[in-house]
């Protein structure tokens, strides 16, 4: 007997507060605070307005990072991803030419081709 189930109960995300995740909701209330200090903080020496703007561009990024999903990984797994990537490399990305690239294959192909009569001339010799 089977029972059919959605294929979005991957997805299923319970809600803590107003429909947002804990972690959603965790990141919000870290925005509102920095939006907060922000404001009271900056408001005596910028005013009023530009605290106001500059207390939202503040608050921005925690909302945005709690809120982010991309290819299924949250804003710390995707950051964690691209570290490991970026920087646990032996060196940076080199990009070459095409053109560069068939030079190099010829000229280890040479190589090659050279190192294998050499030893095909002394298996005979030995022969």
């Amino acid at each position: 007997m089977e029972c059919p189930v959605n294929k979005e109960i991957r997805n299923y995300r319970e809600g803590v507060f107003m429909g947002l995740s804990m972690r959603q909701t965790i990141w919000g209330f870290t925005a509102l605070a920095i939006a907060g200090a922000a404001n009271f903080g900056l408001r005596p020496f910028i005013g009023k307005e530009t605290a106001s703007v500059l207390c939202i561009l503040l608050a921005a990024l925690p909302a945005a990072i709690g809120v982010m999903s991309y290819h299924g990984l949250n804003f710390e797994q995707f950051s964690r991803a691209w570290r490991r990537t970026t920087f646990r490399h032996n060196g940076g990305f080199v990009y070459r030419a095409a053109a560069e690239e068939r030079r190099r294959a010829k000229k280890k192909k040479k190589k090659r081709m050279g190192k294998e009569q050499e030893n095909n001339a002394q298996k005979k010799k030995t022969a």
